[in-house]
């Protein structure tokens, strides 16, 4: 196991978390994940991560490349909530929605760092105190954010945060994967399981609208696995699919605890996800990279896919979805672990389970 560190622009530092096998490397800045690099089932080593050309671009970063989501991930509808009736209005950064935390979320802090190794352990872990009233948001915030990989190939992401005030948080991570590797191929042979029945309907601003779809006999029903391809070739015949030009949707979990599989045909990649969030948006790069320039150039709709496992906005409306609402002085605490493998070509024999490096 080991920690390099080199600083790059800005005076920002990168840091790179390494067991031999994988290496992650991530921005003290926005807490950005620039690079993964994981080994395919030839053991070619290559990057399965969008990342850009340029480290300035991240300066900006309108396309939350890699990035901490906070306050709340997701559209909060013309950037109001209340809490205990009392009203609050947030910034409304994407036309009269709130969006990701707005336009100073945790993807724009510069977060103070602390590094630490053992035999079986890489770590890195940001903290910051995000200030009352910082983009509307009501309260003082301590913040701790802990990357950890393992010799074991996983690699989690703990939030923990504690307010002084009443608030609302819901925070992820907004990486897009490619298991191809290096971009070279769609995400069309990405095959995805994810134990979820129901979704949230959007519109046609991309807002929940309260109900609850059932995916049975649906291009969202992943329940027993499904290639994305099936679903995002079926676009112009799918309303809510559609709506977003392909996968912008909270899958809601049924379980305190929940796994996402997902296995990449081409180069045997495998990808399980491990979380305690309520539920998941799984987006799938609707918009390819908006012609900014990444390390493999700019790149066409659907050639990466977010797991956004988080709480949804739509809690702040419906009591039948977990509150994110935080109390005074109470710990926010939410684990996502990913853990990266490879295996053979799929087969209904193996479908469930992936095999580690």
């Amino acid at each position: 196991m080991d920690i390099y560190v080199k600083e790059v622009v800005n005076g920002w530092k990168e840091f790179t978390l390494t067991n031999n096998i994988i290496e992650i490397s991530i921005l003290n800045f926005g807490g950005i994940i620039t690079k993964i690099c994981t080994p395919d089932q030839h053991g070619n080593t290559e990057n399965i991560v969008w990342t850009f050309n340029n480290y300035y671009d991240y300066e900006k970063n309108p396309l939350y490349l890699g990035a901490l989501i906070g306050r709340v991930s997701g559209r909060i509808p013309d950037g109001r909530f209340k809490i205990n009736q009392q009203a609050y209005q947030l910034e409304q950064n994407e036309g009269t929605s709130h969006l990701h935390g707005g336009s100073d979320g945790f993807h724009q802090i510069l977060w103070d760092t602390q590094i630490k190794k053992t035999e079986s352990t890489a770590e890195l872990q940001l903290t910051t105190k995000d200030i009352a009233s910082s983009g509307g948001y009501p309260g003082c915030l301590n913040v701790s954010i802990t990357y950890r990989l393992t010799k074991e190939n996983e690699f989690s992401i703990h939030y923990r945060a504690v307010p002084d005030t009443a608030t609302i948080l819901s925070l992820t991570n907004h990486t897009y994967f490619n298991l191809s590797g290096n971009m070279k191929n769609s995400i069309y042979q990405h095959h995805v399981t994810i134990p979820s029945s129901t979704i949230l309907e959007l519109d046609n601003s991309l807002l929940p609208t309260g109900r609850l779809l059932d995916v049975t006999d649906t291009a969202f029903d992943f329940r027993s696995g499904a290639l994305l391809r099936k679903g995002l070739k079926s676009l112009p015949d799918i309303k809510q699919l559609a709506l977003a030009d392909g996968y912008d949707h909270y899958f809601v979990f049924e379980n305190k605890r929940s796994y996402v599989d997902v296995y990449e045909q081409t180069s045997g990649r495998t990808l399980s996800i491990e979380t305690n969030q309520p539920g998941m948006v799984m987006y799938t790069a609707n918009q390819g990279s908006q012609g900014y320039a990444l390390t493999d150039g700019p790149l066409p709709a659907h050639y990466g896919v977010c797991f956004e496992t988080a709480n949804t906005p739509l809690a702040l409306y419906q009591d039948k979805l977990p509150s994110m609402i935080i109390q005074a002085g109470a710990l926010y605490d939410k684990t996502t672990t990913f853990q990266f493998g490879t295996r053979q070509p799929f087969s209904s024999a193996n479908k469930n389970r992936t095999s580690n490096q």
